[in-house]
């Protein structure tokens, strides 16, 4: 995990989401495992985090202990949930809230970003890892 050299919060702040995605996609855990996120935002209650993920990568299980988007900003994805099977395109938004999707995976090469928002105390439990916090 690199050391973060960049403001992670402030009142106004903007990013080229097709550029960040290519920087991703060159970082070596990329080439080695098909996976590489940054966190853009990371606030008390509030994360963005923007993930490049290869195609035919299982992303896995996401808990929602608070509510989460996950939107599909290049490539596609599918998961499951109570209510079945799903597909996403590139521009499609997943909401969920308590709850979970699962087996998450590119159907493509795949630029996702995740925001949590967070409710009681669940960024600040000690010694839990939180998507926002293990990206760089």
């Amino acid at each position: 995990m690199s050391t973060i050299s960049r403001p992670l919060a402030g009142p106004s702040l903007t990013f080229n989401l097709a550029e960040l995605l290519g920087e991703l996609r060159q970082e070596e855990g990329y080439r080695r495992s098909g996976r590489a996120a940054r966190t853009l935002v990371k606030d008390e209650r509030f994360r963005v985090v923007l993930m490049a993920v290869a195609n035919e990568v299982m992303i896995g299980t996401q808990q929602a202990d608070s509510p989460m988007t996950l939107q599909v900003v290049q490539g596609g994805l599918s998961y499951r949930d109570p209510g079945g099977e799903h597909e996403m395109r590139e521009g499609d938004l997943l909401f969920f809230g308590p709850g979970q999707a699962e087996d998450i995976r590119a159907t493509a090469d795949s630029g996702l970003l995740l925001t949590l928002s967070a409710t009681n105390d669940d960024f600040k439990l000690e010694g839990r890892a939180n998507a926002g916090d293990s990206a760089s």
